[in-house]
């Protein structure tokens, strides 16, 4: 014989309270929707029917507090109370012959009832269906999983107090009265059923309770309700609906934002506004308040707008929608997908519209959410030409977008030329400005891979800067110079060796940089094979060996300037410790001018270069006397002989 599951009342409301809804605070939701779905109902059958919902809180001396919630909708007879309120998942919003479909519902679960016992200990139902002759319900049920239901004889008083429609009665539990408070029920009521299209109005305390011959003051019903959507509403003119929809913002999501946008797919059911933030925020925080036939579903739902669309919140209704159990979150079905793709697609256009225009509202949001567009453009083409056109980027000329650093000129033709890393830009950023060649800097999140994109797009010309490039640009010493210099660049090439670093001689602006380090992507890539080959096991060893060149050029080149009065120096001075302590001195130099810290062995080397250096300095003869002059171990005079000349005839 099979029997039927038994279910246990405080177990459900603890796996409620516990691991489906955020807290609490949600019966009050659980209520005023099932009062709203009740009102819907009864005026599609009759559509002159009131559509209200009253909530009051009663409080006395020594007794809980209890709360009633009245709606003037469709209402019970005996019959449905036992099926739908005593029945857990049981839901006249599924089940055409009890309601009228579920479209026009915002409940859909037959459990929110059961959320009131988070807050109560004893719910009583009372009810009049709208069918002709029905007669009033009492329905009580309690936290121990017993209920009573009643029908209530018409010669009761009782009876005669009881309209078409439900009363909901809860009283609290000695836990939750602070629940009950009528400030903490005008604010879940106005967070909650703000948008709703229902009167609905909360009892609030109020010294002018009477006039006159004790008329009751109707302004003690607080409405919470508004007719319209703050985004349908009409407006005499589209500045005064900007100003109305930045001061909702205001109120509702806490900040003053730089543009509304209006957002709507009609198809989905789907309208509603996205504001832009003043101030920019990290990806993946776009948390936004949606609205589920007008009731809020939750204030921090995720995914209904693109990853991309970090720069703004959204405040959305939908009617397609599937909530989750919890009605807190939207389930990521094929249906929001489409919807966020839609929706991405609005927003693009309005930036693709917006911020081509040259106005104080672009230059803002280009400012504040470069990175969001930034995002957009790596998996976007449209994007990436508006980025491309509108976007300034760092480059040694100044800031300019990457359609102003690609225009062309006499050298350029065009192309543009990138470093991958902010390190590789501050190696060459001076020299590069006084040669006039324009490099930019796409060493931040998102650049490189723009400008790798960028490349592929028909009409440019886009590649990362080499090694070769500066070292072409900057002029040659002549061939007597270079004779001279032969010997000095092909030790300086031996001591560098042990860094994968070549050594050349140019002629640049500004002097005051004695060397730069150029690096060759190419060339640090050959380097890393071989780095990992001689780690490998002999098997891959063998493997990478195939990729290797037989003669590898160096990954780095250290490109003296033979413009300074320094570098000129060192290339004069004679073999020996000397020439190799300034070599590594200005190697190192080089190194920290490119950005890059140096490790614990580059420290140690600079130290050893120094103090060879101040060695010899200190060690110097004094030309007038022969002798060493030294006041505390520093030489006194200004004319003490340059080290780097020591030993020169």
């Amino acid at each position: 014989m099979s029997e039927r599951f038994q279910v246990e009342l405080s177990g459900m409301v603890d796996l409620l309270s516990r691991h489906l809804y955020s807290g609490p605070q949600v019966y009050l939701r659980e209520l005023i929707q099932n009062a709203v779905d009740a009102v819907t109902a009864r005026c599609e059958t009759d559509p002159g029917a009131a559509a209200r919902v009253r909530l009051s809180v009663e409080e006395a001396p020594g007794a809980p507090p209890v709360l009633r919630i009245a709606d003037t909708g469709i209402g019970l007879t005996a019959a449905e109370a036992t099926e739908l309120l005593a029945t857990i998942g049981r839901s006249s919003k599924r089940d055409a012959a009890l309601g009228t479909g579920r479209e026009a519902f915002i409940g859909q679960f037959g459990i929110g009832m059961l959320a009131s016992f988070m807050v109560a200990d004893r719910i009583v139902v009372r009810s009049r269906s709208c069918v002709p002759g029905a007669a009033a319900i009492r329905w009580a049920g309690s936290a121990d999983g017993t209920f009573e239901v009643s029908e209530l004889p018409e010669d009761d008083p009782e009876a005669g107090r009881v309209e078409v429609g439900t009363t909901v009665e809860l009283v609290a539990r000695p836990d939750a009265a602070h629940w009950f408070a009528t400030e903490t029920v005008l604010g879940l009521a106005r967070e909650y059923a703000s948008l709703l299209p229902v009167d609905i109005a909360v009892r609030v305390p109020d010294d002018r309770t009477t006039r006159g011959g004790g008329t009751t003051d109707p302004a003690r019903w607080r409405r919470v309700t508004e007719p319209d959507l703050p985004w349908r509403a009409d407006f005499a003119s589209p500045a005064e609906r900007e100003r109305a929809l930045a001061a909702y913002c205001e109120e509702v999501l806490g900040f003053t934002p730089l543009a509304s946008i209006d957002l709507s797919l009609p198809l989905a059911g789907v309208s509603g506004v996205a504001f832009v933030l003043p101030q920019a925020v990290a990806p993946g925080s776009g948390q936004h308040r949606v609205y589920m036939k007008r009731m809020l579903l939750g204030s921090r739902v995720d995914g209904v707008l693109p990853e991309w669309a970090f720069f703004a919140r959204a405040i959305l209704d939908s009617e397609a929608l599937s909530p989750t159990a919890s009605r807190e979150q939207v389930h990521d079905d094929e249906v929001l997908l489409g919807v966020r793709e839609a929706l991405g697609e609005q927003l693009k256009t309005w930036a693709m519209r917006e911020l081509r225009a040259p106005t104080a509202l672009a230059r803002r949001v280009l400012e504040t959410h470069h990175l969001a567009l930034r995002a957009l453009a790596v998996t976007d083409p449209e994007m990436l030409e508006l980025v491309a056109e509108v976007l300034p980027f760092e480059t040694s000329d100044g800031a300019m977008t990457l359609r102003e650093a690609g225009s062309g000129d006499d050298d350029g033709a065009g192309e543009i030329v990138y470093t991958a890393t902010t390190e590789a830009y501050r190696r060459v950023a001076a020299v590069a400005r006084a040669q006039g060649m324009v490099v930019v800097n796409a060493g931040y999140v998102y650049d490189a891979e723009l400008m790798e994109r960028l490349g592929r797009r028909p009409g440019w010309r886009v590649r990362e800067l080499a090694s070769a490039d500066l070292a072409h640009v900057l002029a040659t010493p002549s061939l007597a110079r270079e004779d001279e210099l032969r010997s000095a660049v092909a030790r300086a090439r031996a001591l560098l060796t042990a860094e994968d670093c070549d050594a050349v001689v140019r002629d640049f602006a500004p002097e005051s940089v004695p060397a730069i380090l150029l690096r060759d992507p190419e060339g640090e890539h050959r380097r890393a094979l071989e780095r990992e080959r001689a780690a490998a096991p002999e098997l891959w060893a063998d493997l990478l060996g195939a990729f290797a060149e037989p003669e590898p050029a160096r990954s780095r080149s250290l490109v003296l300037n033979d413009r300074s009065a320094l570098v000129r120096r060192l290339l004069a001075a004679p073999a020996g410790p000397v020439f190799d302590a300034g070599l590594r001195a200005v190697y190192l130099s080089a190194l920290m001018l490119a950005g890059e810290g140096l490790r614990a062995t580059e420290s140690n080397a600079l130290s050893e270069a120094l103090g060879v250096l101040l060695g010899s300095a200190l060690a110097a003869p004094d030309p007038r006397g022969g002798a060493e002059r030294r006041s505390g171990g520093v030489p006194t005079t200004d004319d003490t002989p340059d080290p780097l000349e020591e030993g020169r005839p």
